[in-house]
């Protein structure tokens, strides 16, 4: 008898939590690809005595792919695979494939991940930031490329925004993530000299702008 009732009980757990674990896929499911919100819970504050773990569980979280199609309309001209142009959300996949660590939040709204493309760290580097208070998310996608010629070793930095970018008035939040990213590059070995920095809005409109009008330095601090 006690077998029997131990055995309806469990029937009657299972049938219970059925309804509740689709209720969560279903809104998992229905959330729009470009709310971001879910990004926080893989960053942890920016603390500069303190080493990074390695931590990619958020590049590879379903929602992440989703995210960046729903952000990035525009098309890349410079990353190929297998002689083909690849589309802007698989660039940014494989140039953030190598963690540099955890996911970094500001403010608890703005999220920064760091990363590279596998077996040349040294040269294709990037860094996401996202802000993830609004709604949709606005993100925006930078990249270190080698500028080929023969003089010394040269780079372009890519910028590509989910929002029309005025390169004059850039978020508070990104002017300190671009340099703090920069500033992890010599732990690969690269001291980053840029000669151009093109910005490509989400429209596909590229600008080209001198280095010198971006805040490029050494960032100590998270944003403020």
């Amino acid at each position: 008898m006690a077998s029997r009732l131990l055995t309806l009980a469990a029937v009657l757990l299972l049938v219970g939590f059925a309804p509740a674990r689709a209720q969560a896929t279903h809104a998992l499911a229905s959330a729009p690809a470009t709310d971001a919100t879910w990004t926080r819970q893989f960053a942890v504050p920016f603390n500069p005595l303190q080493a990074p773990t390695v931590q990619g569980k958020l590049i590879t979280d379903p929602r992440f792919l989703p995210l960046l199609k729903a952000s990035f309309p525009q098309h890349q001209w410079f990353w190929y695979d297998h002689d083909s142009l690849v589309s802007t959300d698989d660039l940014i996949n494989a140039f953030l494939a190598v963690s540099f660590g955890d996911p970094i939040l500001d403010q608890g709204r703005y999220v920064t991940v760091n990363g590279c493309v596998a077996h040349v760290c040294n040269v294709d580097q990037g860094m996401l930031w996202i802000d993830t208070g609004v709604h949709p998310a606005s993100l925006i996608f930078a990249a270190t490329n080698l500028v080929s010629g023969n003089g010394p070793a040269a780079y372009h930095l890519w910028i590509f925004s989910s929002t029309k970018l005025n390169w004059q008035n850039l978020p508070p939040s990104f002017s300190v993530s671009l340099p703090r990213w920069l500033s992890t590059s010599g732990s690969s070995g690269t001291s980053f000299k840029f000669d151009l920095v093109t910005i490509v809005q989400p429209n596909g409109i590229m600008q080209d702008i001198s280095p010198e009008t971006l805040p490029l330095g050494i960032a100590e601090t998270g944003a403020k």
